[in-house]
């Protein structure tokens, strides 16, 4: 590439040359000129290409031996792994060999014991999986570990027996007695706070009549998101300030029946299972209630009057006084008598209204949520409950909803009928009295 470079150098400067001085010199001239030149140019690039590839050579023929010096080096290194490689391997068969005799000499000299370090394995396991969900974890820092140590040892010695004889008389002791102790307390924002509390037992502790759930990842005590009804918690209270014994709620499956008991919706999440048609009962329910007692404030307004017997002579005879014909008198009675009626009794049959259509609209969730409960069969089948418990749920609740409307409202209506029959029926009888005066 360098000897072409440099020959159409020179021949594109003697081309010039010539190119200048063609008028003077003749053809045969220049053809000799250029042949010399191109001569010489030859002669030249030969002696410098011939030096190139002289160095060129000496450096290959030096990384050759390099090579296969490094070549020889890592045959030498292949030969001594492969040694080391079987010498390893001979010493891995004597050593399986020799374990294999230890091992036997060991189960000969263990005997009847192995049973024995078997059944101390398997109690430490069952006491750690207790331990790591306990209440009293806190109280005995250093048993997991410990607990862990002897569940993994092969051959026990005395101290580690001794050990796990203490854990469960530890375990023994915690289980029959309520306790105060200091522990950190975790609540349901995520904050930690130190406080004191209360442990019955092995089964629940509770802090300022809570119930709380133990955490042994966290080192701590978390509060119940949700705690359940007033008649669980209160008997912390009474535990508390009880001189001897005193009954106290507690979860003897350590938070499992806690836990389901939790997962029950409150009656605001039951009613909110209504959906719509169930909020339109309690809006009539709540109407009906509203009206019954505004209904209930009058009638006993009216009720005074009732009682007052010279009050409703007074006015009887007041009617009567200006009308002299016996008739005109009965029908001046049967007019008061009416219109009186009409006062106490208006607004019971908006009463009964309320409590039939109730019940009416209860039936009516109970169709839509029977209707969703089958769309989800159509669209999921019965292979999961859960796609159908809304629409069971809806049909349940709006049911439940409609009767407990019904039956405070009907029980109104009635009293309220009751006692308007016996008020007007006394105002007939006084009325009878004083016509027969008249």
């Amino acid at each position: 590439m360098k000897f072409n470079n440099i020959a159409i150098t020179v021949f594109i400067s003697f081309s010039a040359f010539l190119f200048a001085q063609e008028e003077e010199i003749s053809i045969d001239e220049k053809r000799n000129n250029e042949i010399n030149q191109l001569l010489e140019l030859v002669k030249t690039n030969k002696g410098v290409n011939v030096a190139e590839d002289k160095k060129r050579l000496d450096i290959f023929i030096n990384k050759v031996s390099e090579r296969q010096a490094m070549l020889n080096e890592a045959k030498n290194k292949l030969n001594k792994e492969k040694s080391r490689n079987e010498r390893l391997e001979k010493e891995f068969e004597s050593n399986e060999k020799i374990l294999s005799d230890l091992e036997e000499s060991l189960q000969i000299k263990i005997g009847v014991l192995g049973e024995l370090f078997g059944v101390t394995r398997q109690y430490a396991g069952e006491l750690l999986a207790d331990t790591e969900n306990s209440v009293v974890f806190y109280e005995f820092p250093d048993r997991e570990e410990i607990l862990r140590d002897i569940g993994s040892t092969q051959v026990h010695d005395i101290n580690q027996f001794e050990e796990l004889w203490f854990a469960y008389f530890d375990e023994i002791v915690a289980g029959s007695e309520s306790k105060l102790i200091t522990a950190p307390i975790i609540n349901p924002d995520g904050e930690s706070f130190e406080g004191e509390i209360t442990r019955y037992g092995l089964f629940t502790a509770s802090y300022k009549n809570k119930f709380l759930k133990p955490s042994s990842e966290l080192k701590a005590f978390q509060l119940l998101p949700k705690q359940p009804e007033r008649q669980f918690t209160k008997n912390f209270k009474k535990f508390a300030s009880a001189g001897e014994y005193h009954d106290v709620s507690i979860d003897p499956t350590r938070g499992f029946l806690l836990s389901l008991y939790l997962d029950k919706p409150s009656w605001l999440q039951r009613i909110s299972q209504g959906r719509f048609v169930g909020f339109i009962i309690i809006l009539i329910g709540i109407s009906g209630l509203i009206f019954g007692i505004y209904k209930i404030i009058n009638i006993r307004k009216e009720a005074n009057y009732i009682n007052d017997s010279q009050q409703i002579e007074i006015d009887l005879n007041k009617i009567i006084s200006n009308v002299s014909n016996i008739d005109a008198k009965e029908n001046a009675i049967d007019e008061f008598i009416i219109s009186y009626s009409a006062r106490v009794e208006w607004g019971n049959n908006w009463l009964k209204f309320f409590a039939a259509v109730a019940p009416l609209l209860g039936l009516l969730g109970t169709v839509i949520g029977m209707i969703e409960t089958f769309q989800a069969i159509t669209l999921f089948g019965t292979g999961d409950p859960k796609q159908m418990a809304g629409g069971i749920s809806q049909a349940l609740i709006t049911t439940m909803l409609g009767l407990l409307v019904a039956a405070p409202i009907l029980g109104i209506y009635t009293y309220l009928s009751e006692r308007t029959s016996s008020m007007i029926q006394v105002i007939e009888e006084k009325a009878s009295y004083v016509l027969s005066k008249s």
